[in-house]
């Protein structure tokens, strides 16, 4: 029984050997050239923000079109942001909360550029234009945003800029306003 047990302890301390081929996670491979409607920066009338997230990406703004929203007509949101060091997979999370506090959400989770330039693919230096459409309720939106993977694991808000970090890595970016 001593030596099963002995044997047992050796067997459990017997490192596995380095596996060949096992290799970190590849990154994102894109077509660069087919991104030229992507890779542009905020237009002057974009609202800026400045906001850091995980120290690798930056939303410098974001341009609603129209500029107000009309309720059941389709709204265009455009995203700006600026890769600051290599990231890993993350989507973008958008919650646009009711901002009369009815409690009402339009979630519009989704990977940058509707897919085509996913986050582990951004370079250093890159600025993304991240485009999506939604149609607004009948009042203002709080804009909420971040990054997330699997569950409830989000990407660290390390600055809101001018906008307000809601606590949970959440960004309030602002308040999308209502046509009159």
């Amino acid at each position: 029984m001593r030596l099963l047990g002995l044997v047992l302890l050796c067997a459990a301390c017997i490192e596995r050997p380095f596996e060949e081929g096992a290799t970190p996670a590849a990154r994102a491979q894109v077509d660069r050239s087919a991104l030229r409607d992507v890779m542009v920066p905020p237009p002057p009338d974009a609202t800026p923000v400045g906001a850091v997230f995980g120290n690798s990406a930056e939303l410098i703004a974001y341009k609603l079109e129209p500029p107000a929203l009309v309720p059941g007509q389709r709204s265009k949101l455009t995203l700006y942001w600026r890769c600051r060091a290599e990231m890993d997979a993350w989507h973008i999370f958008v919650h646009l909360d009711d901002a009369t506090g009815t409690g009402e959400r339009i979630h519009a989770e989704h990977d940058p550029a509707g897919g085509r330039f996913p986050t582990d693919a951004w370079k250093p230096g890159d600025v993304i234009a991240d485009s999506f459409f939604f149609i607004p309720g009948r009042n203002p939106s709080f804009l909420f945003l971040g990054f997330y993977t699997q569950g409830d694991n989000r990407l660290t808000l390390n600055s809101p800029g001018r906008g307000r970090d809601d606590g949970n890595n959440r960004l309030l970016a602002g308040v999308l306003p209502l046509a009159h």
